[in-house]
């Protein structure tokens, strides 16, 4: 039986609008023929821009990745759909949602959340590096500022999901502590275990606990300086991220988010078409198939279901 996969995040639409390159065949690590070996597929296609752009010329990028992204023969043939809620899991057709790394584009414009909301966007990572106008990344010992708190709430109000992955520790807890008031789940689309490798984008053991008290999901980031701090990455290394997680109780809230199209990937997992290697590698050190199914795609279909 093919796998199916629900992936949350690759930076593959910038990287198609930057390359000139279409959805179907590429030299990228996520193209619909490198998909063709999982059953299902949906993916959440992260709009990055570069943080060399203003924040206004990066919200102009922005719309042109969307709209290159909408124009793209795939889509527009058919062969894969642009989903504004929780597609269908019968769907025979690759099922692509957006989100937004960095909300800086922002730019202190309020009004910006109704139009992304309104391009069908249904998470929001607020920042990526640095201080922007909606607070402190994770590499910064800030939290949100004003505007970030307004902004967050005008995104659970628009029925967005907050993601903390390139949170800093503070700007994690607003961001907690807004969504709980709201009863809105928080999630980290793209992060591994700090306790496995303690760098500054990896999850604390209290984030992780505060996103699975929240009924939020954590997708597991294949980058190797997030897997290891050497950058020497294995298979063997994603398991010792996924044992971490699953003994503080995520079998349930476990995912993948693979960062495909903007990480250097571990060796054995150079693109999406060989990453049945991981599932192989945990069958065969004794996780069920049931585990390896929740991972990479029944934990996140059951969220977009609920959120999405």
């Amino acid at each position: 039986m093919k796998l199916s996969l629900f992936d949350l995040h690759a930076d593959t639409a910038w990287a198609m609008y930057q390359t000139k390159q279409p959805l179907g065949s590429n030299t990228l690590a996520v193209s619909l023929d490198k998909a063709q070996k999982y059953e299902r597929y949906i993916q959440t296609m992260a709009l990055w821009t570069s943080p060399r752009l203003s924040n206004e010329d990066g919200y102009l990028e922005l719309l042109k990745t969307v709209e290159n992204l909408k124009n793209d023969p795939a889509l527009l043939s058919g062969d894969a759909e642009l989903c504004t809620s929780c597609p269908a899991r019968n769907s025979e057709k690759t099922s692509l949602i957006l989100s937004v790394e960095d909300a800086r584009v922002l730019d202190g414009r309020i009004e910006r959340v109704a139009e992304l909301a309104n391009l069908g966007v249904k998470s929001v990572i607020p920042m990526w590096s640095g201080e922007t106008c909606m607070g402190g990344s994770h590499n910064t010992s800030v939290g949100l500022t004003d505007f970030g708190k307004h902004a967050t709430k005008e995104m659970l109000a628009h029925g967005m999901v907050l993601d903390i992955s390139h949170a800093s520790p503070q700007t994690s807890n607003d961001i907690f502590e807004i969504c709980a008031a709201h009863n809105a789940p928080v999630i980290a689309s793209h992060s591994n275990a700090h306790p496995i490798c303690p760098v500054s984008r990896n999850l604390e053991d209290w984030q992780t606990r505060a996103i699975l008290a929240s009924g939020g999901i954590i997708g597991l980031n294949l980058y190797r300086a997030f897997l290891a701090e050497d950058g020497e990455a294995t298979l063997d290394t994603i398991l010792s991220h996924i044992e971490h997680f699953l003994s503080l109780g995520a079998e349930n809230a476990l995912a993948l988010g693979c960062d495909m199209d903007g990480a250097d990937l571990l060796s054995d997992i150079p693109d999406l078409s060989y990453l049945d290697r991981l599932a192989e590698h945990l069958l065969s050190h004794g996780y069920t198939q049931s585990l390896v199914d929740a991972l990479f795609f029944e934990n996140a279909y059951r969220f977009a279901q609920n959120h999405f």
